[in-house]
């Protein structure tokens, strides 16, 4: 050690004594130097010099002590001392550039003999800065993947990536932010190392194109680079509060989809000016890079989950949601201190819906389902839940209410869907049929509940929609007598249960038998003869009308063509139709085809449809032009109970009206009912159309008709329905 001691003393020329490597020295692209005894430079090439950002003149005046990073000097300062032991080390450190930054180093050294003696310390660097950056990225970008699918929370993960960023940055502090929803504004998302009075003062961003660097990074969608914040006039009206709490530089760049979606941005604040080097910006974008693939994942698996839980159209909870709620709260409520309050389970139907489908497109179908569910959610509580069911059916569930609270909800949701819709031109009326059941009241099983709120429900359409109805135990019944009418219905047509009958309708001027109306008829073996206002509904709701309505239509032609071959060559009959067979596609070729078929002049047979029928008065006319076409005649059936109004007579190519019999029944002690039938009358005749009076059943009735010179009528006065043969004795007594 002394003889050491005593060698350190002597003057020792370092350059004499590495002359003869000067050239390898000087030139080599890696960094070299040497070290004395006391670890001060005493060669540094230009390497060296490029690597530290010191001069060689500077650095000969250093150590090595001076330039180690804190965390690296103990490690350094222990291979130092064992070169000097004489044992030849490669070791990494880490050392400050004359910028401040930090540069990685790999160092391969050996000790200086001058006559056996250690001297010194010569060794060479490479920088592995960037090699380093990119291992300790990759690493962590796999860790951060694999808190990804271990299920860590989005919050979790954008922190563990500012951490990452954080580590090979060189003092930069970061923060992520998500676009909002309109793309207004950023949602800070993680900034967990900035001051925290900083970070709740960039919560809200506005986007904007001088809205400091991330707003304007997002509205500019490009990196945007501010190195000195006090200076920069994109910061003008934000710079007061970033230098209030140290911060003088920010470098922002958006963070992009794989549809160059802007989705957020990634930001690095300095606490002095500073600009990025070309290693900042490979950070910055590989830091932008992991935030992307990790939001996406986070987007997507919301959205996935979103749509397990949700109706894609109206954005509703679905049926698989709504049970799951209406199972917590059953759960919730067995608890509650409060034995008054109950759970209310709401099931809606929209009336007439497939008309509107059918008539006015899908497209205006979904955005009124839309709209719809808008309202809808204006009804209930943040507590309650509402949900589409399927096609125009949505169900709600009621939290902590009684029973009074359950009948304003849904009144209020009859008031609130009554008020038109305007949707892609058109003024559409809708109107919802509702059922409700009570927990614990009506059934303490969840699907048992929404079964009997299905149940009322179609208790309100048979109360003729547009109301609601409370479960009750006679509903069932009801609606098991539903359910068989239902199943034997499916069979009757092939079964030939049914049959017409035929009811006259006479002219009052000659008091002929100027057409018939054909009524359909049915009888079952197991439910006996069933009422048309008991089983025409459910042909509706089913869709059986469409074949049993062809059936109609080609029987009473058939039965038309037999009286002409009787001799009653001028006869004409009527048949009605549904709403559903008025819009089917086919409509227009079927009647032709059925008309061609059998043989008879069109002009005998008379189309009767009802008002509402006409509420789509664009497309209604369309298909009543398509029926004048072809030879029939049209005629508007129980004219004044629908939602038509007279100024769309004129529009209408239609040949006749049958006043509906509720205006005729008290038409002889009403003056009101008398006064109603005669405007009916007068503006009909003014239009050229005919007028034909239903249900006249007595003669004071048909005195007043006279009178008011109604032109036809039909009722029990003349005739009840008769079958086939019944009728054509009828018609040959009365020729």
């Amino acid at each position: 050690m002394r003889g050491q001691m005593e060698f350190m003393k002597t003057k020792i020329n370092y350059d004499d004594l590495f002359e003869t490597y000067k050239s390898l020295f000087d030139y080599n692209h890696d960094a070299c130097y040497a070290l004395d005894l006391e670890g001060k430079f005493v060669l540094f090439n230009k390497a060296a010099v490029d690597i530290t950002g010191f001069s060689k003149e500077e650095a000969l005046q250093m150590s090595f002590y001076s330039l180690i990073q804190k965390e690296s000097s103990k490690n350094t300062l222990y291979y130092f001392n064992s070169l000097l032991q004489g044992n030849r080390e490669k070791f990494d450190t880490s050392i400050y550039h004359k910028s401040g930054t930090r540069v990685d180093l790999s160092i391969t050294a050996v000790p200086i003999y001058i006559d056996e003696q250690i001297c010194g310390v010569v060794g060479m660097a490479k920088d592995v800065t960037e090699k380093n950056t990119l291992e300790t990225l990759l690493s962590g970008q796999n860790n951060i993947l694999e808190m990804v699918t271990q299920g860590s929370s989005l919050q979790e993960v954008l922190d563990t990536i500012i951490y990452l960023v954080e580590k090979v940055s060189n003092g930069g502090r970061c923060s992520i932010h998500i676009v909002n929803e309109d793309g207004t504004s950023l949602i800070r998302n993680s900034s967990p190392n900035l001051p925290l009075g900083y970070s709740n003062f960039i919560k809200r961003i506005p986007v904007g194109p001088s809205a400091g660097s991330c707003g304007t990074a997002t509205y500019r969608r490009r990196t945007i680079i501010v190195e000195d914040i006090a200076t920069d006039p994109l910061w003008v009206d934000f710079k007061d509060e970033a230098l209030n709490y140290g911060l003088r530089a920010c470098w922002s760049s958006p963070v992009y989809d794989n549809f160059q979606k802007v989705l957020g941005v990634f930001a690095m604040y300095y606490d002095k000016p500073n600009t990025p080097s070309k290693e900042d910006m490979n950070i910055l974008k590989k830091a932008t890079y992991l935030v992307s693939l990790v939001i996406q994942h986070y987007q997507a698996e919301e959205k996935i989950n979103f749509m397990a839980f949700h109706d894609e159209l109206t954005g509703l909870p679905n049926k698989r949601l709504f049970d799951k709620n209406v199972r917590i709260a059953i759960t919730r409520s067995d608890t509650d201190q409060d034995k008054n309050k109950m759970l209310g389970i709401m099931y809606l139907d929209l009336d007439r819906f497939k008309l509107i489908n059918d008539s006015l497109g899908h497209n205006t179908g979904d955005k009124l389902l839309k709209e719809v569910a808008e309202r809808l959610r204006t009804c209930i509580r943040t507590e309650d839940t509402i949900s589409r069911k399927s096609g125009d059916e949505f169900t709600l569930l009621l939290i902590n209410v009684s029973k009074q609270e359950v009948s304003k909800t849904a009144q209020k949701i009859l008031n609130l869907l009554a008020k038109p819709f305007l949707i892609n031109g058109h003024e559409i009326f809708i109107t919802p049929s509702v059922g409700v059941s009570l927990y614990p009241t009506d059934d303490g099983n969840p699907d048992e509940l929404l079964r009997k709120a299905d149940v009322a429900m179609y208790q309100a359409k048979k109360e003729g929609r547009n109301n609601f109805q409370f479960y009750n135990k006679l509903l069932d019944k009801k609606n098991h007598e539903r359910l068989e009418i239902e199943n034997q219905l499916r069979k009757a047509l092939d079964m030939n249960e049914f049959s017409l009958q035929f009811q006259p309708i006479m002219d009052l001027t000659s008091n002929e038998i100027k057409s018939v109306e054909a009524l359909i008829r049915w009888n079952n073996p197991i439910l006996g003869k069933v009422s048309p206002d008991r089983f025409i509904p459910i042909t509706e709701e089913t869709g059986l009308i469409i074949s049993i309505g062809e059936w109609v239509l080609r029987t009473a032609c058939l039965q038309l063509k037999s009286w002409e071959n009787n001799g009653f060559h001028s006869l004409k009959i009527s048949v009605n139709l549904s709403i559903r067979q008025f819009y089917q596609p086919n409509l227009i070729s079927m009647i032709d085809n059925i008309i061609k078929e059998i043989e008879i002049n069109p002009s005998k047979l008379t189309i009767e449809i009802t008002e509402s029928m006409t509420m789509d008065v664009e497309t209604a006319t369309s298909i009543l032009y398509e029926l004048k076409n072809i030879g029939v005649n049209i005629s508007i059936d129980d004219f004044g109970t629908g939602y038509s109004s007279l100024s769309y007579l004129k529009t209408f190519p239609i040949d006749s009206l049958k006043i509906d019999q509720s205006f005729i029944s008290d038409i002889n002690k009403s003056k009101d009912d008398e006064n109603i039938a005669t405007t009916i009358l007068v503006i009909a005749h003014n239009l050229g159309l005919s007028v034909i009076a239903e249900g006249v059943e007595s003669k004071d009735q048909l005195e007043i008709l006279k009178r008011h010179k109604c032109d036809e009528a039909q009722g029990y006065l003349f005739s009840k329905p008769l079958n086939s043969d019944d009728m054509l004795h009828f018609l040959r007594l009365n020729s």
